[in-house]
C-alpha cells in the first residue's frame, strides 16, 4: 500500500514541477508568451484545487481504492494525449486533464495511508515516508525534467508517466485493499462549480494583470466575480449544500486557520518562485535543462532529509510550533534567495535553496499530520483534501502573481535600456516590442539570438538590457515572495495565539461551571 501510494503521489507531485524543466523548450516551439507559460503550471493546479474535495467525498462514500484507480486512468491518459499536443492551447487544456486525474489520486492517497496504518507510530512513520516523497518530487522536478529534455525533448516528460502509470494501475487493482466507507454521503455539484470556478477567474485575474494593468475594467471586473464566486461558495456550504464539500466545523477548531495559512503560504513563496528561479537558469546564465536541474537540487536534497525527520519529531511539538518555525525557514529561504548581483554566479542561491528546501520538507510532513486531526477516521479524505486544496490554490496564486511582478518589472527595464540605446528610435517599434515581450516572458539574453536583422548591429547592448531585466525583475519577484512568507509566519503566529486565548477561556468557563 505505501510504495503504491507514494509511487503515485511522486508522479503528480513531479508533474507539478517536472515542467519547468521544458518551459523554455515550449516557449519557442509554440511562440508562447509568460501568459501561457504560466498556464502551463496552473492548469494542472487549479482542478487539483478545485475538485479534491469533490473526489475526497466521492472517495468517503464510493470507495477510496476506486477513486485510486479511476485518478490513475485518467493521468496515464491525459498524459498520452499531452505527448501529442500541437498547440499551447491543447496543451494547456490536457494539463487541465491531467490535473482532474491527479486530484483523484491526491484526495485519497493520505486516506488510505491513514487506514493502512492505524497505530500512531507506524502512521507517523508512513507519513513521514509520504511527505519526504511529496516534498522530494516537487523539487526533484526540474532535474528530472531537465534530463529528459536534454536528452529527448520537451514531449518525453510526459511519456515517462506512461509505463509508471500503467503499472501502478495494474498493481493497485490486483493488491490495493479496499478501506471502509462512509455511508450516506452525497456529491456537492454546485459547490464543486462554484469553488473551480472562482479559482480559475482568480488565476486569469492576475495573470492579465501584469499586461492590462490592476485598474484596468477587466482585471477589477474578474477580481470581482472571483470573489463573488469564492464567497457563493462558502455561503452554500455554510447554509445551502445538504452534504458540503468543506466541513466548516473543521474550521472553528483550534490551529486550522494557522495551519491554513502556512499552507497556502508555502506554496505561493517558495514553490511558485522555484519555477521562475529555473527560467532564470536557463534564459539568463545560461544553462541547459539537465544543468539547470542540478542546480536546484539542494532544494530537493535538503527537503527530503527534514521531512522525515520532521514526522519523527513533530508529534512531540503543539502544531503551533511546528508548522511556524518550519514556515519561518520558507521564509528565510525565500529571503536568502534574493539580492543576486550581475556578477554572481548559481553559488549564490545556494545558502537560499538549502534553508528553503528544509523549511519546505519540514514543512510538509508536519502539515500532513496535523491535517489527519481535524476529522474523524472517516472523513479523513475531507480533511487531507482540505488541506491539499489550500496548497494548490496557493501554488496556482503565487505562480499567476509572482509571475505577474516578473513580467511587468522586466518589461518595464528592457523597454528603458532599449530606449536609451542610441538610434533605437530608427528601429521600428514592432521590433523593440517584440524584444521587451520577450525578455517579460523571462527568455533572458537568449532572446538575443533570434534577434531580427533590424536589431542585430545592438546585440552586444541588448544583451546587457535582457540580463539586467531579467535579474532586476527575479529579485522583484523574490522580495514579494519573501514579504509573503513572512506575512505568513506572522498571520499563523496571530492565528494559533487567538485559538490559545479561546481554549484557555472556555477551560475557564468550564472549571467556573462545574465550581
Amino acid at each position: 500500500m505505501l510504495l503504491l501510494v507514494c509511487v503515485a503521489i511522486f508522479m503528480l507531485m513531479l508533474d507539478a514541477t517536472v515542467v519547468t524543466a521544458a518551459l523554455a523548450d515550449i516557449r519557442s516551439r509554440f511562440g508562447a508568451s509568460i501568459d501561457g507559460l504560466q498556464w502551463v503550471v496552473d492548469a494542472y493546479s487549479i482542478p487539483l484545487a478545485g475538485f479534491m474535495l469533490t473526489f475526497a467525498t466521492l472517495g468517503d462514500r464510493l470507495g477510496r481504492k476506486r477513486m485510486f484507480l479511476s485518478g490513475m486512468a485518467v493521468f496515464t491518459g491525459a498524459s498520452l494525449a499531452l505527448t501529442l499536443a500541437d498547440t499551447i492551447v491543447q496543451l494547456d487544456a490536457l494539463r487541465a486533464v491531467q490535473g482532474v486525474g491527479a486530484a483523484m489520486l491526491f484526495a485519497t492517497a493520505l486516506p488510505l495511508l491513514s487506514a493502512a496504518f492505524p497505530e500512531a507510530a507506524a502512521r507517523a512513520k508512513a507519513i513521514g515516508v509520504y511527505g519526504a516523497v511529496m516534498a522530494g518530487a516537487t523539487v526533484l522536478g526540474p532535474v528530472i525534467g531537465g534530463a529528459l529534455v536534454t536528452e529527448f525533448g520537451w514531449r518525453s516528460i510526459f511519456t515517462v508517466n506512461l509505463p509508471i502509470g500503467t503499472a501502478v494501475l495494474v498493481l493497485a487493482a490486483l493488491k490495493m485493499p479496499e478501506p471502509p466507507r462512509a455511508p450516506g454521503l452525497r456529491t456537492d455539484v454546485l459547490g464543486s462549480l462554484l469553488l473551480t470556478g472562482g479559482l480559475v477567474t482568480g488565476v486569469f485575474a492576475v495573470t492579465r494583470s501584469s499586461a492590462l494593468g490592476w485598474t484596468s475594467p477587466t482585471v477589477i471586473g474578474l477580481l470581482g466575480a472571483a470573489a463573488v464566486l469564492v464567497i457563493g461558495f462558502l455561503a452554500w456550504q455554510m447554509r445551502g449544500a445538504k452534504h458540503p464539500l468543506l466541513d466548516l466545523a473543521m474550521a472553528r477548531k483550534p490551529g486550522f486557520v494557522g495551519t491554513a495559512i502556512v499552507s497556502v503560504g508555502h506554496m505561493a513563496t517558495l514553490m511558485a518562485a522555484a519555477t521562475y528561479l529555473s527560467l532564470f537558469l536557463m534564459g539568463t546564465l545560461g544553462y541547459t535543462p539537465l544543468q539547470m536541474g542540478l542546480r536546484v537540487i539542494p532544494i530537493s536534497v535538503s527537503a527530503m532529509i527534514a521531512a522525515p525527520l520532521t514526522a519523527i519529531f513533530a508529534k512531540k511539538l503543539p502544531i503551533s510550533i511546528s508548522l511556524t518555525a518550519t514556515m519561518a525557514l520558507v521564509a528565510v529561504g525565500m529571503f536568502l534567495l534574493g539580492g543576486f548581483g550581475h556578477h554572481d554566479g548559481w553559488t549564490h542561491f545556494l545558502a537560499g535553496e538549502v534553508i528553503g528546501g528544509a523549511g519546505l520538507g519540514a514543512l510538509t510532513a508536519a502539515n500532513q499530520a496535523a491535517s489527519l486531526t481535524f476529522a474523524a477516521p472517516e472523513n479523513a479524505g475531507m480533511a487531507s483534501a482540505t488541506f491539499g486544496t489550500l496548497r494548490q490554490v496557493g501554488m496556482a496564486v503565487g505562480i499567476a502573481g509572482l509571475g505577474s511582478m516578473f513580467s511587468h518589472v522586466a518589461e518595464h527595464k528592457a523597454a528603458s535600456g532599449i530606449a536609451a540605446i542610441p538610434g533605437a528610435r530608427a528601429v521600428p517599434r514592432e521590433l523593440r516590442d517584440q524584444f521587451v515581450h520577450q525578455v517579460g516572458s523571462a527568455s533572458g539574453h537568449q532572446v538575443v539570438a533570434a534577434l531580427p536583422p533590424g536589431l542585430r548591429d545592438s546585440a552586444p547592448a541588448l544583451t546587457r538590457i535582457a540580463d539586467q531585466a531579467s535579474i532586476d525583475a527575479l529579485n522583484s519577484m523574490l522580495t514579494l515572495g519573501s514579504i509573503v512568507a513572512a506575512a505568513s509566519v506572522v498571520l499563523a503566529l496571530a492565528a494559533f495565539a487567538v485559538d490559545r486565548r479561546r481554549v484557555g477561556r472556555r477551560a475557564s468557563e468550564r472549571e467556573f461551571t462545574t465550581e
